[in-house]
C-alpha cells in the first residue's frame, strides 16, 4: 500500500521540488517588502490531538521563522478537506490515506492540492478493538467473525440495540466512518453489530476511559500513536490482511493497512509560499514526538483559556524541549525561531 501510494504521488513532489530548491537557496525570508506583506495562512484544525499538536508546532515556526501570520479553522475531516480544495484552508497536517483515497485522488488530479510531506508514519487504526480484560476473560473471542456468535455478541449488546452488539465507531464526519461501515457489510455483520457515533474525539475517548475504569465490555474504533492507546491495553480482533482486499482498501473487508499520512497544501502556495515546501518535506513527526507532546498537553491544558491556546503552548513546549525540528529548517529561519522562543522564556 505504502509503496504504491508513494509511487503514485512521487511525481507530484518532484513537480514542486524545484520551488523548494529555489526557496532554500534564497534563505527562509527574503521578502523585500518585509513580513507585513505576507498574507495570513490558514491551517486545517482537524479535531484530534495529533493534528492540533502538530499545528501548534508548525504554526509557531511558520509565524516566527518565515514571517507568515497564521490562523486555523477547527472542524472534522470531510468539511476541512473541502476547504483545502477550495483554498479556504492553505495547509493540512494530516491527510489519512487510504481513508480519504477517493477524494484525495480527485483533488490531486484536479490540481487543487499537493502533497508536501508526511507525518506519523508509525501509525495504526482499527474498527474492531476490545479491552485486554475482555479478551482475557473470553479467549474464544479472537476474530471479527466471532461477533456473529451469541456468546460474544451478547457481551456488547445494550438495552436499545435489538440484540446487536454495539460498536462505538469512527466519528460520522471523519473519513474512517465510511470504511468502518464498509467493513461491517463486507464481513456480513449487519445483522449482528450496530455502529454508533461517539460525536467527538473527546466523546470517543470518554467512552473508552469510562469502560476501562469499571472494566465493562466495549467494542470500539481507535487509532495510534495516541496517549490513550499507549496507556491502555487495547486488543484488535483479527481481520484479513490488507493485501487480501482490492487495492489494499479495508472497505472491501480487511484490516486497515498502515496509513500514509500526507501533509498537504492548496496549490496556490506553490507560488505564494514556496519556501514552506522544503520545510514540510523535512517534517518528521514520530510516535515519540506525539506521545511526549500529547502527554504535556493533557497535563497542562486546563491552565489555558481555550484549546487553541493550550495546543499553541504545547507547540512552544515541544520546540523548547526537543532538537529534532532544528534540522527541518534553514539556519536563518532557525535563528528567528530561537530568538522568539528566548523572548517567551
Amino acid at each position: 500500500m505504502l509503496s504504491r501510494l508513494s509511487t503514485k504521488f512521487g511525481f507530484l513532489v518532484l513537480l514542486v521540488l524545484a520551488f523548494s530548491l529555489i526557496a532554500a537557496a534564497c534563505g527562509g525570508d527574503d521578502d523585500s517588502d518585509g513580513d507585513s506583506a505576507k498574507r495570513e495562512l490558514v491551517f486545517g484544525g482537524l479535531n484530534w490531538d495529533s493534528a492540533l499538536v502538530q499545528n501548534g508546532v508548525a504554526r509557531y515556526i511558520v509565524e516566527h521563522g518565515y514571517g507568515y501570520p497564521t490562523t486555523q479553522i477547527e472542524g472534522a475531516t470531510v468539511p476541512l478537506f473541502q476547504g483545502l480544495r477550495k483554498g479556504d484552508i492553505d495547509i493540512t497536517m494530516e491527510i489519512w490515506l487510504p481513508n480519504q483515497n477517493a477524494v484525495w485522488n480527485e483533488a490531486v488530479k484536479a490540481g487543487e492540492v499537493i502533497p508536501v510531506g508526511k507525518s506519523l508514519e508509525d501509525n495504526w487504526q482499527s474498527t474492531f478493538i476490545i479491552p485486554g480484560y475482555v479478551a482475557d476473560a473470553n479467549p474464544g473471542l479472537v476474530s471479527v467473525q466471532d461477533l456473529k456468535k451469541d456468546e460474544y455478541k451478547s457481551l456488547f449488546t445494550q438495552a436499545d440495540s435489538g440484540g446487536k452488539a454495539v460498536l462505538i465507531g469512527c466519528i460520522a464526519a471523519w473519513s474512517c466512518r465510511a470504511v468502518g461501515e464498509g467493513q461491517l457489510e463486507a464481513y456480513g455483520l449487519g445483522d449482528h453489530v450496530e455502529m454508533r457515533d461517539p460525536g467527538t474525539a473527546g466523546g470517543l475517548s470518554a467512552a473508552i476511559e469510562g469502560a476501562f475504569k469499571t472494566e465493562e465490555p466495549l467494542l470500539f474504533y481507535y487509532w495510534g500513536p495516541t496517549k490513550l492507546a499507549h496507556e491502555l491495553d487495547f486488543r484488535m480482533l483479527e481481520e484479513p490482511d490488507p493485501s487480501e482486499c482490492p487495492d489494499n482498501d479495508p472497505v472491501h473487508g480487511c484490516a486497515f493497512p498502515a496509513a500514509e499520512i500526507m501533509i498537504a497544501m492548496n496549490t496556490s502556495l506553490v507560488d505564494e509560499a514556496p519556501e514552506l515546501i522544503s520545510f514540510f518535506r523535512n517534517w518528521d513527526w514520530s510516535a515519540g514526538n506525539q506521545l511526549a507532546a500529547e502527554g504535556w498537553y493533557g497535563e497542562n491544558k486546563d491552565s489555558y483559556g481555550t484549546s487553541e491556546e493550550a495546543y499553541s503552548a504545547t507547540g512552544v513546549w515541544y520546540l523548547n524541549n526537543n532538537d529534532a525540528w532544528k534540522s527541518w529548517i534553514p539556519a536563518d529561519v532557525l535563528e528567528k525561531v530561537e530568538e522568539a522562543l528566548a523572548e517567551e522564556s
